[in-house]
């Protein structure tokens, strides 16, 4: 019997513990933040030059942690609207 596969895996329960958890841990978030983030770069986010990737996840981990209401969310999801709510690409018709 073939097992079933879950894209949409990690909430941000998962990302948020992930963040706060061993070296290890925080590690691999950082690394689904950026891969996260790449994906969307240039096509709905347009993050400003320079910016880092630990401002890029610490931007994420406070969201996180002042919206506890939606940590159920998939993690991909709250990263993608967080960024583009504060990065919109210009071209997309968004921002200002």
């Amino acid at each position: 019997m073939p097992a079933m596969a879950q894209a949409e895996f990690m909430s941000g329960n998962n990302l948020l513990a992930d963040m706060n958890g061993s070296n290890m841990r925080q590690m691999l978030a950082l690394g689904y933040v950026m891969g996260v983030t790449d994906t969307f770069t240039t096509a709905t986010v347009c993050p400003p030059s320079g910016i880092t990737s630990g401002q890029v996840q610490d931007i994420i981990k406070k969201h996180l942690e002042d919206n506890p209401a939606s940590r159920h969310y998939t993690a991909d999801s709250i990263i993608r609207n967080k960024l583009e709510a504060i990065w919109p690409c210009q071209s997309r018709g968004r921002g200002t």
